[in-house]
């Protein structure tokens, strides 16, 4: 197992949602919006890493990052550009943590 402490945040697993958007409108802080397809993107500066919206999954498509396993592709989205290299940043650790 692998330390994650810097890395403990949501990841969305897209194959796995089924957009019933109990995440969305369960999410308190609006980090959360639904992509062309109904399903959720992050809003990485937006997110609080309160994991409301991974208790109300009820398919489980939505897991903290230490047990997501690698990092898929397309779950997250920046508002704020300066943000951007941030969130760069942090997946980039995620997915050298599992390897990649």
């Amino acid at each position: 197992m692998y330390r994650c402490i810097d890395v403990q945040k949501v990841v969305i697993l897209r194959v796995s949602y089924i957009a019933c958007g109990a995440c969305i409108a369960y999410c308190h802080h609006s980090a959360l919006e639904p992509d062309e397809e109904g399903k959720p993107v992050l809003i990485w500066d937006l997110r609080r890493d309160d994991f409301a919206c991974v208790i109300v999954c009820p398919v489980a498509a939505i897991k903290r990052a230490s047990e997501a396993g690698a990092p898929p592709e397309k779950w997250h989205k920046v508002s704020r550009a300066e943000l951007y290299p941030e969130a760069e940043a942090w997946r980039a650790r995620l997915a050298a943590a599992h390897g990649g």
